[in-house]
């Protein structure tokens, strides 16, 4: 059954004579007057409020704080003594008493329970063992806070409540920037604005947009990305309404950090493959980011290097049916610089880096290793003496070292894909270690490199023509090159 729960730290009661009330009872009166309750408190009570006999009552007796608010004040606002559920505490609380008490508190309070908060008694780190309680147990059994209050003892004897639930809600938008800067993904903010009745459009907006990023990046719709970042960029150029309360100031402090998050991003949307791939690799998304560089990778650098197939390299790739319709740079990477495979019929391999040689083996899947830098050099000898390939030699390094990334990039791309299959529990140095430090430490590399070749252009060599990294291959056609 849900109850109303209280969660207070009893103060003693006053020693002026002209004040007989004690401070917490303004703020259970005022629960009193919503469905807040309370049907349960439970109250931290020090030593003090617990023994010593400071309350004098009118019949001339006295009594402890906690005797006058459980068996005087409580039956005269109509609330059963019962109800208070006294949790002993010393009169100063160490990390070893904060660690018994919050464990206390913890235990008496129920999944269904909804709980409200007095912040007016104790020390200064009171109030954060209290909060600390129930944000602990949202998270932990989903139990909500709905009112954070607190009573003013003013000099007249009367109480002022002042409602602190804004302030405490803020943790909603504290736990929804986490959740940004550790997943990418803007859903928790824009709940929390609709939660707090933020109506500006051009917050609105911005969310959308990132999270319609967030949500391509994470279903690897690699084609809408560029898209979805000039969005962003537009939304991040519309003015924001005036500061006006404490949530409108943290966005407007978001904006900015915003601006930074996406600076990398928005800096040249249509070549920002390095920085989508450190961005997705800071954020652990690393399915999305091996996706990205498998398919934008071999443009990219043939953006800015220059690689392509001679007349025969050209012609086998077209005379292969699974090519058609491909443009010839994902070939070229996928098939040829991943495998160390020729672009000819006999004896394709330079180094045989098969690792099933049957399609019987680890489940039908045709497995690759990777190739050391002396194997890949070696390969490039190969296919420019035989004239299948033509390159420009002052760059020859950076591209055999865009091969040996690419290599990496697709094995911990099936590696991920086919974890639960048995087709990586073979034992070789051609595989690379699955564990997520590995992986992101590729990433962080492949994005680096690609990063250092971004001013670059390529140099065709004289009397060649360059192909489009667009061009596509129509199987059996050869073009003039």
């Amino acid at each position: 059954m849900e109850r109303s729960v209280l969660l207070l730290y009893m103060s003693p009661f006053g020693k002026n004579p002209n004040i007989h009330t004690q401070t917490n009872e303004a703020a259970v009166l005022e629960l009193k007057k919503y469905k807040e309750g309370p049907d349960c408190i439970l109250a931290l009570c020090s030593e003090l409020v617990r023994t010593s006999p400071t309350v004098h009552l009118p019949d001339g007796k006295t009594c402890t704080t906690v005797e006058y608010f459980r068996d005087v004040f409580l039956p005269s606002a109509g609330i059963p003594a019962e109800r208070l559920v006294v949790i002993p505490v010393p009169d100063s609380m160490d990390d070893k008493a904060q660690f018994r008490a919050i464990s206390l508190l913890l235990g008496k309070i129920e999944a269904e329970d909804t709980l409200s908060i007095d912040l007016s008694g104790g020390m200064r780190d009171t109030a954060m063992l209290l909060v600390t309680a129930a944000r602990c147990m949202r998270d932990l059994r989903s139990v909500e806070t709905r009112r954070v209050i607190y009573s003013e003892l003013l000099s007249d004897g009367t109480s002022r409540i002042h409602d602190s639930s804004q302030l405490y809600s803020l943790f909603d938008l504290i736990t929804a920037m986490d959740e940004f800067f550790s997943t990418g993904t803007a859903q928790k903010l824009k709940g929390y604005l609709w939660s707090e009745g933020e109506s500006d459009p051009a917050r609105h907006t911005l969310l959308a947009r990132i999270n319609q990023f967030s949500d391509d990046l994470a279903l690897c719709r690699v084609q809408a990305l560029n898209e979805d970042l000039s969005q962003i960029a537009q939304a991040l150029q519309a003015p924001p309404k005036e500061s006006k309360n404490l949530t409108s100031l943290f966005f407007h402090l978001l904006n900015d950090r915003f601006r930074t998050e996406f600076e990398g991003l928005l800096a040249s949307p249509k070549n920002n493959l390095p920085a989508l791939v450190s961005w997705c690799a800071e954020h652990r998304m690393y399915q999305q980011a091996l996706t990205l560089l498998c398919e934008q990778m071999p443009a990219y650098v043939c953006r800015h290097l220059f690689v392509q197939p001679t007349e025969t390299g050209w012609a086998y790739l077209a005379a292969q049916n699974l090519n058609k319709g491909k443009a010839w740079v994902y070939p070229l990477f996928h098939f040829h610089f991943c495998r160390l495979t020729l672009m000819q019929k006999e004896y394709p391999y330079t180094t045989d880096l098969r690792l099933t040689y049957s399609k019987d083996d680890a489940d039908g899947n045709m497995l690759f290793g990777v190739a050391n830098s002396k194997e890949m050099h070696a390969y490039m000898d190969t296919v420019l003496a035989s004239g299948q390939l033509v390159i420009d030699p002052e760059v020859r390094w950076q591209i055999e070292d865009a091969a040996l990334f690419y290599q990496r990039v697709m094995q911990y791309r099936n590696q991920i894909n086919h974890a639960s299959d048995t087709a990586f529990g073979l034992q070789s140095d051609r595989i690379l270690p699955l564990d997520t430090a590995h992986i992101e430490q590729t990433l962080q590399d492949v994005a680096d490199y690609l990063q250092e070749i971004r001013p670059m252009k390529p140099d065709v060599p004289e009397g060649v023509k360059a192909l489009p990294v667009t061009k596509t291959i129509p199987a059996g056609a050869a073009p003039n090159l």
